[in-house]
C-alpha cells in the first residue's frame, strides 16, 4: 500500500520523467552489462515504454528482464557529484507489434520511429530520486 508521502514522491517522479526523454537502460544477460541510451515515454498510468532495435539489449531483456533505468538532467555545473535525476529499477516486457496493447500504447509516443523497433514496457518495482534543496543533496527511496 503506498502512504500520502510515497504517492507525493511517486507524482514528483512521473512529473520529471514526463519532461525527460533520454536516458540509460542497464541490462545484463549472456550479451554481457549493457548500458544503452534510449529513448523513452510514459503514458497517463506511470508506465514506463522505449523502443529498441535487436541486438545485445535485446538478448539481455529477454533472457533477464531485471534492469535499471537512469535519468538525469543535464549538469548545470562542473562538479562531479552534482546530479539530479532518477534511478527506476523494474521488470521489462516486450509488447509485440500487431496487437491490441501495442497499439494503445503506441498512441503515447511523442516520437517517429522505425517499426522495425520492439516496443518495451519498464514495470518500477523501485525509484530513487535525487535533487538539491538550497544545495543540500535529498535521496529518496520509494518502493512499489
Amino acid at each position: 500500500m503506498v502512504d500520502l508521502f510515497q504517492s507525493e514522491l511517486l507524482m514528483e517522479a512521473k512529473d520529471y520523467l514526463s519532461h525527460q526523454n533520454t536516458a540509460y537502460l542497464a541490462t545484463t544477460g549472456s550479451a554481457g552489462l549493457r548500458v544503452s541510451p534510449v529513448t523513452i515515454f510514459l503514458n497517463d498510468e506511470m508506465g514506463i515504454f522505449l523502443h529498441c532495435f535487436g541486438g545485445d539489449k535485446l538478448i539481455n531483456i529477454r533472457e533477464n528482464p531485471e534492469v535499471c533505468l537512469l535519468v538525469v538532467d543535464d549538469k548545470w555545473t562542473l562538479d562531479p557529484g552534482l546530479y539530479e535525476g532518477v534511478q527506476v529499477f523494474g521488470i521489462v516486457t516486450e509488447i509485440m507489434a500487431d496487437t491490441n496493447e501495442y497499439e494503445a500504447i503506441e498512441i503515447w509516443c511523442p516520437y517517429e520511429h522505425s517499426p522495425e523497433m520492439t516496443l518495451i514496457e519498464l514495470t518500477p518495482k523501485k525509484m530513487v530520486i535525487v535533487d538539491y534543496i538550497d544545495d543540500q543533496k535529498r535521496k529518496r527511496a520509494l518502493e512499489l
